[in-house]
């Protein structure tokens, strides 16, 4: 933990708690502005396959290992995590890259060579995705979804369904993970199974993508426990670079033989920036919970947020332009739709639905 009189800690702490949480909010609507609503389509076009991939694989699971879910709060936040939050970015992903599954070829090949009008590439994206998410790529999407519910779940199991100490919770998701302990809670059951489900039916190349995004797994686990007995993050984030990390690895191994290695570091930081929001968001709660995030810290300002946001608009279009799309009315449709999905992320997060 870092020494309380240092200047700029003192004035982040100052800042963030003198302004309300709405006041809070509407300094980050004021960064990241307004979206063409004209993109809405390709939005709704991705979420219209999670939501479909999410009622016929993790419905199913939730019924049979924690049906009590589906009249507690959580079952809200857990869709919207998995369905509009982290699931939603390996297809964003894909419109920018520079291998593409044939019915989003299509789209991007044309939308790059003539100028439509947003409108028009919206729907005819929409056109595309749907074509992608009932005729082709089809254990992509299971993995897609399975892994973005997994990643909300165990995220929630740790931090409110285990009483145990902080130590105790990692040596148990360790051998969770490892498959060497059977869970002994609905929602640990529920945990084990996403798990057991993502990973069914691998390739030898997926098989290692997918072990290196466990790895990281791991260390999110550890770093949640020393975050939790008061050790030191000598990074400066608050123990947040391991969950940034192996949320991202898991997202992106699915789509990663389309997608390659240049998509990775943009995620990342896309993932860092949506942290930042949750945690500026949260100043209170996190306060009240005695919780250290690097807001409270001083380690993220205001500044530092508006920075990551840039960086990540700036972020699409390079992808946009590495994958081959370097017109610049496709590379404005990308950007504004990526514009619109955070944004929407964001009011997500301010109604209390992503806490």
């Amino acid at each position: 933990m870092r020494n309380s009189a240092n200047p700029r800690q003192a004035t982040v702490v100052v800042e963030a708690l003198t302004l309300s949480r709405e006041q809070r909010v509407q300094r980050l609507r004021a960064l990241m502005g307004h979206a063409d609503p004209a993109v809405k389509q390709l939005t709704i076009g991705i979420r219209d396959i999670t939501s479909r991939q999410y009622d016929l694989f993790v419905m199913p699971l939730i019924r049979r290992h924690w049906p009590g879910m589906l009249s507690d709060p959580f079952a809200v936040k857990m869709r919207l995590a998995a369905c509009d939050l982290y699931a939603s970015a390996p297809y964003t992903v894909l419109f920018c890259a520079p291998q593409r599954p044939l019915s989003v070829a299509l789209i991007t090949h044309l939308g790059n060579r003539f100028a439509l009008p947003n409108v028009v590439l919206g729907l005819a994206s929409r056109v595309a995705l749907n074509v992608l998410g009932r005729v082709a790529l089809a254990d992509q999407h299971r993995r897609i979804i399975l892994i973005a519910a997994f990643i909300a779940m165990i995220d929630h199991a740790f931090d409110h369904c285990m009483d145990d100490p902080p130590r105790e919770r990692g040596r148990k998701l360790h051998a969770l993970l490892d498959g060497d302990w059977e869970p002994d809670t609905p929602q640990l059951e529920l945990t084990r199974a996403l798990q057991v489900e993502m990973e069914r039916d691998l390739g030898r190349l997926e098989r290692e993508h997918f072990d290196q995004a466990v790895r990281k797994l791991k260390d999110w686990v550890d770093s949640e426990v020393a975050g939790l007995t008061g050790v030191a993050d000598p990074t400066g984030v608050g123990h947040r670079l391991a969950g940034i990390e192996g949320t991202i690895d898991g997202l992106l191994f699915p789509v990663h033989q389309y997608a390659g290695e240049r998509a990775r570091p943009w995620m990342y930081e896309v993932s860092l920036f949506v942290q930042m929001l949750d945690d500026y968001i949260d100043v209170e709660t996190d306060t009240k919970d005695g919780r250290l995030t690097p807001v409270i810290s001083g380690e993220w300002t205001f500044e530092d947020i508006a920075r990551t946001w840039h960086n990540t608009v700036a972020g699409i279009e390079e992808l946009a332009r590495a994958g081959g799309h370097a017109a610049p009315h496709y590379v404005r449709f990308i950007r504004e739709a990526y514009v619109l999905m955070l944004c929407e992320v964001l009011e997500g997060m301010a109604a209390g639905l992503a806490d």
